[in-house]
């Protein structure tokens, strides 16, 4: 049966991220205001940015359960990044550059924060796809070379079921489907079983 991560421990999970993620914000924009001014919102700008491409590259990499289980990923995505990201204060900013008088620079501000949020997710996803295949490659080479370490005839592997090659996992909880490596639900954190019950043919 699948495990689900309790709710205390999910609770303490966002709580602990939201207050690192909080307290990074604060110590980023004092310092990016202090390179480059308060005259425009640069500092919001550049933590909403940075944020939305962590966002997509960590997602990425827990949706393969590299190196992030779903405790992480709830400190992380929901906590730190959820604290560090902030759309009130690009609102604020806004909204103080048309009070200003400022058009020019509202519309600017808004459009840079919008494509620049986008383009930040693309680009986390990419290098989130070429960071996953590059740590699977690895841990294939080094597999391969445990293995003829140990004496073991790598030219001839075993006959395989290109079936089972095929197939994914079914989240037996939120019903996602997964890739066959994966051992949590990227999206609900669900601990997840293998058993040819909940593989599914792609």
């Amino acid at each position: 049966m699948a495990q689900i991560l309790s709710a205390r421990r999910r609770i303490l999970a966002v709580l602990a991220g939201g207050f690192c993620g909080t307290l990074l914000r604060v110590m980023l924009s004092s310092l990016i205001q202090g390179w480059l001014g308060k005259a425009w919102p640069s500092d919001i700008l550049l933590i909403n940015i940075t944020g939305a491409f962590l966002l997509a590259f960590i997602s990425t990499i827990a949706d393969a359960t590299l190196l992030i289980g779903p405790t992480r990923r709830l400190f992380i995505n929901v906590g730190l990044l959820g604290a560090y990201t902030t759309f009130s204060s690009l609102a604020l900013g806004d909204v103080l550059l048309i009070t200003a008088g400022r058009l020019l620079s509202a519309l600017l501000y808004l459009l840079v924060s919008s494509l620049g949020g986008i383009v930040a997710v693309l680009v986390g996803n990419l290098l989130g796809d070429w960071y996953v295949n590059t740590s699977k490659r690895l841990l294939w080479a080094r597999t391969i070379q445990r293995l003829t370490s140990l004496g073991t005839d790598v030219t001839q592997p075993a006959p395989l079921n290109n079936r089972v090659l095929r197939k994914k996992i079914l989240c037996t909880n939120c019903q996602t489907i997964l890739p066959s490596y994966a051992n949590f639900c990227g999206l609900c954190g669900v601990k997840l079983e293998k058993s040819y019950q909940n593989m599914v043919n792609t």
